[in-house]
């Protein structure tokens, strides 16, 4: 699920429709989809997009679990060590809780729309601060103008998207031999107060009432799990379980969240789908906490959304096997060894020049701002 972003739908395209035409002559998004789909026999794609149904059910309840798990955890024995390990469980838990939710913006956790819709904004949405309405057109965007100015996440220039997408000074994020790597960006990312305080507020301007109710009910109930709650006006309040919920997802969930993207997307060609995102490495205790739920099979989600990401592992596997342009496609199978480890890549090789003439502009300004012979202000 993309950040839950007060004003985002203000400053995306403002014609948010399908894109069926390319001005550059490219195959648009949607040609793309469909030279896609048209390798994979109509029966399995009928069997594969089926909404989820009880498995999101099920998710749902693991991933609540792990978040009051981590509360209680702190409640009963509260210090450092135990707050900081409560994020880290938190963390998970939310990390699970957005990528259902964006599931849920696909219709793909239940065959009615309206109970889809209405899990959700109960169990998902509203907890990070956000609505399944508002992230769909968000979200949509995403899907629909992947890689240009006007995809809300790494469009070049967006007042939403990564902070190295959205100020385009690649050359900020380079490591220390020089290159660009996955974790040069993200700590170039995550120092980003627009970013944080967009996620911060998310979409309470937008929906005040909804999510004010919702985390008063919340804080109403988490009153009765934590010995000692101060109260108003009788009523036990559940205030650690807010700070630590909040505390998370603002700070550790909200890194994990850049990171994501960073994988996703970043430090590739924005030509097509195909070269514009990658499949991450999959069934690792790493894999499992910042994508968990399959999240990682991030190309196959984008050529077809509307297969749950249940199914994402087992669609994931026969297409390899029956499929060569996907098979060939960016698709790491380990994070620091073997053949291609993912955190190897080089990013941004394609524009290096650029990268180039930006550095030697910086430069330029550098050596007049220290000039002996510029004139005095």
């Amino acid at each position: 699920m993309s950040r839950t972003q007060a004003g985002r739908l203000h400053i995306v395209a403002k014609d948010a429709s399908p894109v069926t035409e390319s001005s550059s002559g490219k195959p648009s998004v949607l040609e793309q989809l469909k030279d896609f789909r048209s390798n994979i026999p109509k029966d399995k794609l009928t069997e594969w997009e089926r909404p989820a149904g009880p498995w999101s059910i099920i998710k749902i309840i693991q991933d609540w679990t792990i978040i009051l798990a981590s509360h209680q955890m702190y409640i009963w024995e509260a210090s450092v060590a135990t707050f900081l390990t409560a994020m880290v469980l938190m963390a998970w838990g939310q990390r699970g809780l957005s990528n259902l939710a964006h599931d849920a913006i696909h219709r793909n956790l239940t065959r009615s729309k309206k109970l889809n819709d209405t899990l959700a904004d109960a169990f998902l949405a509203y907890p990070l601060m956000g609505t399944a309405y508002l992230q769909r057109q968000v979200h949509t965007a995403h899907h629909h103008y992947l890689g240009t100015e006007n995809d809300p996440d790494h469009g070049l220039h967006n007042d939403t998207s990564l902070k190295h997408y959205r100020l385009r000074l690649f050359y900020f994020c380079k490591n220390w031999n020089g290159r660009f790597d996955h974790f040069s960006l993200f700590f170039y990312d995550a120092f980003d107060h627009v970013a944080f305080f967009q996620n911060v507020i998310g979409s309470l301007p937008d929906v005040p009432f909804h999510l004010i109710s919702w985390w008063s009910i919340m804080t109403v109930l988490m009153g009765f799990l934590e010995p000692n709650a101060p109260s108003a006006f009788g009523v036990s309040i559940g205030w650690r379980f807010f700070i630590l919920f909040h505390a998370t997802r603002c700070t550790l969930t909200c890194c994990c969240y850049i990171f994501r993207e960073i994988i996703d997307h970043s430090g590739l060609p924005s030509t097509s789908v195909l070269e514009f995102t990658r499949t991450s490495p999959c069934c690792s205790l790493f894999q499992k906490f910042l994508q968990p739920h399959n999240d990682n099979y991030h190309l196959l989600h984008h050529f077809l959304p509307r297969v749950p990401m249940r199914k994402l592992h087992e669609f994931h596997l026969w297409l390899v096997d029956n499929v060569p342009v996907y098979e060939q496609a960016n698709r790491y199978t380990s994070y620091f060894s073997g053949e291609s480890p993912l955190f190897a890549e080089s990013l941004h090789r394609h524009i290096m020049p650029a990268i180039a003439q930006q550095a030697d502009i910086l430069g330029d300004f550098r050596s007049e701002a220290v000039s002996p012979d510029a004139p005095s202000p």
